[in-house]
């Protein structure tokens, strides 16, 4: 995985959890190939996310904190549904109640985040 950039070890520690459970459960409903794809999208986000702000109208501190839990969200979900069969159904619709729980969490954990030099 690529070495992301934190606004702070609280913000680090609150990704970290997040970026780390969305990755296991990719991994446990999936083929190591479709796992490899999923990583592929992952590290897309997480590029997207260190670089933001290069841009003439990037600029937003609090869309920059948010652009891996949404994005990383939405692309988890897109993943379970097309993995989803008759026979996984309901693991992957728990994951996706844990991912949206989680989602929550993380979202509101990183919205107290204050700006501060560490």
């Amino acid at each position: 995985m690529i070495e992301l950039i934190y606004s702070s070890q609280e913000h680090k520690a609150t990704l970290d959890v997040y970026i780390n459970m969305c990755k296991e459960f990719a991994k446990d409903v999936s083929s190591k190939t479709k796992y490899n794809n999923y990583k592929d999208v992952l590290k897309i986000i997480l590029e997207y996310h260190n670089g933001y702000g290069s841009g003439v109208e990037e600029n937003n501190f609090y869309d920059w904190l948010m652009i891996i839990p949404i994005n990383l969200s939405v692309a988890t979900n897109g993943f379970f549904a097309g993995l989803e069969t008759k026979r996984n159904r309901s693991i992957i619709r728990a994951y996706k109640v844990v991912l949206e729980e989680m989602l929550q969490e993380t979202v509101d954990r990183i919205s107290l985040l204050e700006t501060t030099n560490e």
